[in-house]
């Protein structure tokens, strides 16, 4: 409790915490959390994620298919239906990829897999002005970045973006035990 009680209280635009033992683990019930948020509000044909090309959200089914890297997919087919990709930092491409169907894009603010690529001045801020307009969830994976590991406690910060999912790993545990989270407000919970 005291460590739910401190992450949101450094995280004002969420209200719940849930803990879980890997980052994928994680990224997978964030994403089901988001279909289900639009399936609850009478909409469950938005369903569809979109993430980026050489991004990496995890090792289940679910967040390697949504990971945009061909190998950690192959062999693993059929992967998980309803997950897009579009290039990292491409503003037109996430422009045309969230439709009516989109429940949420999930997104890192530092693709860490790829090679260290910081988002591009103004993505983070032009994906939360799209998925407001379109409907969809802005779920930011703060799995590598979070933490201070950027420099500010959350890599989202350096853009002042407020995602409606959060996702944070690895160093919550202070390299000890095996611990992640994801954080939101109360009313994708509900």
């Amino acid at each position: 409790i005291e460590l739910a009680e401190a992450l949101l209280a450094v995280t004002p635009f969420a209200r719940r915490a849930f803990f879980c033992n890997s980052g994928a683990e994680a990224n997978e019930v964030m994403l089901k959390l988001a279909r289900k948020y639009h399936a609850d509000r009478g909409d469950p044909g938005r369903h569809e994620i979109v993430s980026t090309v050489n991004s990496f959200h995890g090792r289940t089914l679910f967040t390697v298919t949504a990971g945009g890297q061909e190998k950690y997919q192959h062999g693993f087919e059929p992967l998980v239906p309803g997950v897009r990709h579009v290039p990292f930092g491409d503003r037109a491409a996430l422009d045309a990829a969230l439709g009516p169907k989109t429940a949420a894009f999930i997104v890192e603010p530092i693709l860490g897999e790829a090679g260290v690529v910081p988002a591009p001045d103004g993505y983070l801020e032009a994906a939360r002005e799209l998925t407001r307009r379109k409907g969809a969830l802005l779920c930011l994976d703060e799995i590598q970045t979070g933490m201070g590991r950027t420099g500010r406690l959350w890599g989202v910060d350096h853009s002042g973006v407020v995602p409606d999912i959060m996702c944070l790993g690895k160093s919550i545990g202070g390299g000890v035990m095996p611990l992640s989270a994801f954080i939101a407000p109360a009313d994708i919970w509900e």
